[in-house]
């Protein structure tokens, strides 16, 4: 049967990027006789991503980049180490400047043979797919050699896969068990798919809401489940230990190490799978948890970094939109350094630009029940009409939270909306990765500003202004960002601003406070008519009093696109630029 070959825009788009010749792992979903491509790695020391990738996308091919011919036994003899299809594809690009020409075939019978491919858009993908989110705790505790915990680790999988665990829908009493009989669920009616699932019940306890990634035209689905374990068996288990528990008593010295396991870990599967199919999926799913976290505390180990009990990792997901994919990462307690180095080997295998940080934890993905403690809107701009300027449109680049008056107890009615227009930077800055502090309060800002000279020390907890000059002087001495600040006499002035806007919003993509008269509001991002010289401002108004509700927030304006008259011509303006420097 012909194989059918699926290859992701996003993958497809890095491979015709690459300028040297390399090669390196595919990963993507086996469905049937098709394969949808997602993924790679390129080889670099040994380095494995798989226990990175959400379960269900495997290992399921190779790629060569090089000048004249591709190595076509060496591909050969590696697909021998695929196990999810007898077909695995071979991607050979050619190299030949900054389009390069990419060749698709598969592998069949030790023979490399031509197959055709078809680029997909993530939007394709996405919506056949479901994410399917398992979390759970569970605690391992092994003497403090590679050795032994390898065994520790065995007896956790075999416990695993005993059949003690089940997994249960947060809301109401939708329990998956791993049952022989009927359909393996408790609480369904009949035998739904997973699709099904999200348009039964799209309450937030259950699925996260279906939101758009950054700028795109795709959206995810994300079935949220938890396991827990079975303190007695069914009755019809035949309990097959007829003898008495063993125990074995070996008294020596050793370092012995406690570790909490939280896990945490996304599967990708088709919106048509039933729900009573899942149970073997989801134990797959923990395994490759369990792999990925044991791999990690080995490196761990290695550098003599931790002893005795260990504090519980966290773990991180990241939908880094260059892969197009998720990215899970187990991020131990250790030093600054090794933790940037480490960042930068996995832009480096993944073929990220290393300009801008992805997998910091401020670049974690925001899961909708994890909707930040304070519940605050995150991206208010998203899902906003265009304008009809038909011009260069320039926006704000990843995550940000609205501040607005009286928020936080804090009456600012009247006072504060350049404290909170710094706080919606200062925010961008911790969701973007670029800084690990919580976004200052009132007091830390008027705090800081005494400390470094600028104000009298009366200045605290008073309800005097702040202008773009003092959020500057915060983001720098608070966060160690710079900013540029760019001065216009009157609000007609802004008219003629849109080249340095829109520079700014393609270099740095930070979001810009700009205060005049008595009024700071924060600019998201322009929409420059090159040619009729029109531009409009997408402004995020921190005069807001109101509960944190989207529709009332965009239906009245409070986040919206306006035109120059939006400025007072009778007012002059300070913009502060918040500066992003290069890096991971």
């Amino acid at each position: 049967m012909k194989t059918n070959v699926k290859i992701s825009n996003n993958l497809i788009e890095k491979l015709q990027k690459l300028h040297d010749p390399c090669f390196g792992k595919l990963y993507g979903i086996v469905i049937k006789d098709t394969i949808y491509v997602l993924g790679l790695q390129v080889d670099k020391d040994d380095a494995n991503i798989l226990y990175s990738f959400p379960n269900e996308v495997d290992f399921c091919g190779l790629f060569q980049s090089y000048l004249q011919n591709p190595d076509t036994d060496t591909i050969i003899q590696r697909c021998n180490d695929i196990d999810v299809t007898d077909t695995p594809v071979f991607l050979g690009i050619k190299i030949n400047g900054n389009n390069n020409h990419i060749v698709s075939h598969v592998i069949e019978s030790n023979k490399v043979t031509d197959a055709s491919y078809v680029p997909v858009k993530l939007n394709e993908i996405y919506s056949n797919f479901v994410h399917v989110r398992i979390r759970g705790n569970l605690f391992l505790n092994s003497e403090a050699s590679e050795t032994r915990l390898q065994e520790s680790f065995n007896e956790l999988s075999k416990d695993i896969l005993s059949g003690t665990l089940a997994f249960k829908l947060p809301k109401g009493n939708v329990i998956l068990t791993g049952k022989d009989t009927g359909n393996n669920t408790v609480g369904l009616v009949g035998d739904p798919t997973l699709g099904d699932i999200l348009e039964l019940n799209q309450s937030n306890e259950i699925t996260q809401k279906k939101r758009k990634v950054e700028d795109d035209d795709y959206s995810l689905d994300i079935i949220n489940l938890n396991f827990i374990k079975k303190v007695s068996n069914d009755k019809y288990v035949v309990d097959q230990k007829q003898h008495a528990p063993v125990v074995v008593l070996d008294k020596k010295l050793a370092d012995v190490i406690k570790v909490p396991i939280k896990i945490d870990f996304l599967s990708l599967i088709q919106r048509n799978v039933h729900f009573s199919t899942l149970y073997n999926i989801m134990l797959e799913s923990i395994l490759k948890n369990l792999n990925l976290f044991e791999n990690c505390l080995y490196v761990v180990l290695r550098e003599n970094e931790i002893k005795g009990k260990i504090d519980s990792p966290e773990t991180l997901h990241f939908f880094v939109k260059e892969c197009g994919h998720f990215v899970t990462q187990i991020v131990f307690n250790r030093s600054t350094e090794i933790l940037k180095k480490e960042r930068e080997a996995l832009h480096d295998i993944l073929l990220i630009s290393k300009q801008y940080p992805v997998f910091r934890k401020g670049n974690k993905y925001q899961f909708y029940d994890e909707n930040r403690k304070n519940k605050l809107l995150l991206n208010p701009h998203k899902g906003l009409k265009s304008t009809n300027n038909s011009g260069k449109v320039c926006l704000v680049k990843g995550n940000y939270e609205y501040y607005h008056y009286c928020q936080d107890k804090i009456d600012d009615n009247g006072w504060g909306c350049a404290y909170r227009s710094l706080q919606t930077l200062a925010s961008w800055f911790k969701l973007q990765g670029y800084a690990n502090k919580e976004v200052p309060t009132f007091k830390d800002i008027q705090t800081c500003l005494v400390d470094i000279g600028d104000k009298p020390s009366s200045f605290i907890d008073s309800r005097q202004w702040i202008g773009s000059t003092e959020v500057s002087f915060v983001l720098n001495t608070l966060l160690g960002v710079t900013s540029k600040i760019l001065h216009v006499s009157s609000g007609e002035e802004m008219a003629f601003k849109g080249p340095e806007l829109v520079n700014h919003f393609e270099v740095h993509g930070s979001p810009i406070m700009i205060g005049g008269g008595v009024l700071a509001h924060t600019i998201l991002g322009v929409d420059y008519n090159q040619e009729t010289g029109n531009i409009k401002f997408l402004i995020l108004d921190p005069h807001y009093t109101g509960e944190e509700d989207l529709s009332i927030v965009q239906n009245k304006g409070w986040c919206g696109w306006k035109g120059t008259e939006f400025w007072d011509k009778g007012s002059y303006y300070n913009m502060c630029l918040p500066q992003v420097q290069i890096g991971v």
